[in-house]
């Protein structure tokens, strides 16, 4: 961690956005493009090469993740910082680099087959930069980038002497292939079925299932591709400049179509199981090498066609760039941030817009992120705090088998507690059971704090304490109310049927409690939105996601709408989730005008819930509200 504290030291913006862009040379995009482009533009065997120095490095690199579990250098010491726009690609465990490792198979393979000294220079200094730039940015320690370096490397001089003289000795190609299906295959029937412990990284173990079968998929289609390439097609590589470009570029666009289109089709026909990925990639494999290489001859004779045909091809052209630059206009104006002064709101009618630069605070899912989500332990967390004051409780309700709403974010059971234990199956529903079922859950199984540890994970039957125990509507407003006059943001999370009951109940719930104007109800069934508005209209709710959608296309361009055109109180966004950016000034002070108050989720970054005061939000809902001591509060 020394070498990364210096590096924190040494930041500023230039260095911020150089290290960002070098960084990209070890993407998954980058390493699929390249090894596409090589196949058909360089040569078959330097294509195969790559690609199987790549894939088995991705398997090593998962396989290494999931068994040392290292937890990323910002959460084993949480006042280590990093640079904020690299968090979003840095998921999971942090040890090995897996950008590290990609940059060993784009520029490590290449290398080795070039001739060019210049070139593999080149190639090397690119190579350690990128493993640098993780570093820089603050993602991974040295020891993550050094054992990525050295498995790379690894890979690229064990593999190279069977693609070397791959056209005469076809059978090393096959070899190596073949080594690749059957290490997949394996990785895939090991992280299936190995009993991994509780506190494992759910994402990371997501992601190393799907990687592990999207290898298996590409392996084999590559191995039978080899055959078939060789026996009945035998493309050339080589074309005039102008044509070697409008096959690559026609040749990605229909891969990445294909890839889009053959997803819903693949998990229709696996019937939802990881393996639709491995028959995706399969199909795309075999239509990048056997397909599409077809047309190669045409390409390679420089796209002979007739001159009508030739100026109906430069209209298209004309009409794709500049369809293209407006898709780009688009995509800047809708990702930027507006940089407008936000208005002054002090005598807005809604009470739930805030005076400029005060900002409510609000637990989201009772503030998970500290303690276990919805239970009544994170209530008391955040009630009993000297940290920190919430203004706002946010949590989620389902109704049980026996009509009862209780606090739980999932529809099923096993992410957040013991109900696979308990029940002896997987995926029950919340809805199965009763509520005195339910309570028999430790719902604190599976929280895992910074630091890496599962503290409740072992507390089983009578041993679980009451705070940790499933919870119904009734008994949180009960323990909240008695401490707090406090705001509430209510999502109802069932559907159909079910959520008109769940919207009856939480109504005469609310009465009850004399809490009805203090909570925004929210959902994403656009049944109950219709029937909120239609049986209570004195329930404020927020807007629904075809609303926001609507909404956000009038603030493009600050559409004046007549008063009462949005019948919601609270926009309940995120900033960028959606590629969208909605943490804006722009929204904020079109919804302000429009008596709507602006309250963003998940917001866990200090200097982001900052920022966000600093526009004019109204509410910030985080996991961490203990991050969340800098907020101006009413």
């Amino acid at each position: 961690m020394q070498f990364l504290y210096w590096l924190e030291g040494i930041r500023n913006p230039v260095l911020d956005g150089v290290f960002s862009l070098i960084t990209h040379l070890g993407s998954e995009t980058l390493f699929i493009a390249i090894a596409i482009v090589v196949f058909w533009c360089v040569g078959k065997k330097q294509g195969y090469y790559l690609m199987t120095v790549g894939f088995f490095g991705t398997l090593v690199n998962q396989f290494l993740k999931l068994m040392f579990r290292i937890p990323r250098p910002w959460v084993r010491d949480p006042s280590f910082t990093i640079v904020e726009s690299a968090r979003e690609g840095a998921t999971g465990y942090s040890f090995p680099s897996g950008h590290t490792q990609n940059a060993v198979s784009i520029l490590g393979c290449p290398a080795r087959f070039s001739k060019n000294k210049l070139l593999r220079i080149v190639c090397v200094v690119l190579i350690l930069l990128t493993g640098l730039s993780r570093m820089y940015l603050g993602v991974h320690t040295p020891s993550d980038v050094g054992v990525s370096l050295l498995v790379g490397a690894f890979l690229v001089f064990v593999f190279y002497p069977f693609f070397e003289r791959g056209e005469e000795k076809p059978l090393r190609m096959y070899t190596a292939m073949g080594a690749l299906a059957a290490f997949a295959l394996l990785y895939v029937l090991f992280v299936e079925l190995h009993a991994w412990p509780a506190n494992i990284d759910e994402h990371n173990l997501a992601s190393g299932i799907k990687n592990g079968y999207l290898v298996l998929g590409c392996s084999c289609g590559m191995l039978l591709s080899c055959v078939i390439e060789r026996r009945y097609i035998r493309f050339e590589v080589k074309a005039p400049l102008a044509a070697q470009i409008a096959k690559v570029v026609l040749g990605l666009g229909l891969v990445l179509g294909l890839k889009a289109g053959l997803k819903p089709v693949c998990v229709a026909i696996c019937g939802g199981h990881a393996c639709a990925t491995a028959l995706r990639y399969f199909l795309l494999v075999l239509f990048a090498a056997c397909v599409w290489p077809l047309t190669f001859g045409w390409f390679a004779k420089g796209c002979p066609m007739k001159k009508w045909v030739k100026k109906a091809l430069i209209v298209m052209a004309c009409v794709v760039l500049s369809l293209a630059l407006l898709a780009g206009y688009l995509f800047w104006e809708v990702t930027r941030d507006t940089k407008r002064a936000p208005i002054a709101t002090d005598n807005a009618e809604n009470n739930l817009i805030t005076p400029l630069g005060v900002t409510m605070l609000s637990g989201h899912r009772a503030g998970g992120g500290i303690a276990p989500e919805n239970t009544l332990m994170a209530l008391k967390n955040c009630v009993e705090s000297d940290k920190y004051q919430l203004d706002i409780f946010e949590f989620d309700i389902h109704l049980t088998s026996d009509g009862v709403p209780v606090l739980i974010h999932d529809g099923t059971l096993d992410r957040t507690s013991d109900a696979a234990t308990v029940f002896g199956a997987e995926g029950v529903k919340v809805g199965d059971k009763t509520f005195e079922q339910l309570k028999q859950l430790n719902m604190g199984a599976k929280f895992v704090s910074d630091s890496g540890e599962a503290p409740f994970a072992a507390l089983g039957g009578e041993a679980v304490p009451d705070d940790l125990r499933i919870i119904s509507l009734g008994e949180a407003l009960t323990y909240l109310e008695s401490s707090g006059s406090y705001h509430y943001i209510i999502e109802i999370k069932n559907g159909g049927e079910v959520g008109y009951r769940a919207a009856d109940i939480l109504y005469d719930t609310l009465v009850q409690f004399d809490a009805l104007d203090r909570t925004v109800v929210g959902t994403f069934h656009n049944e109950i939105t219709e029937y909120v508005d239609t049986t209570y209209p004195d329930m404020l709710r927020s807007a629904g996601f075809n609303e926001c959608i609507e909404f956000y296309l009038c603030s493009l361009v600050n559409w004046p709408v007549k008063e009462g055109k949005f019948p919601f109180v609270a926009l309940q966004i995120p900033t960028t989730d959606y590629t969208v950016n909605l943490g804006t000034s722009r929204v904020i002070n079109y919804a302000h005008k429009n008596n709507i108050a602006v309250q963003y989720w998940t917001i866990n970054d200090p200097d982001e819930m900052a920022r966000l005061q600093s526009i004019g939000a109204d509410a910030i809902m985080t996991d961490v509200p203990d991050q969340a001591t800098m907020l101006v509060q009413p």
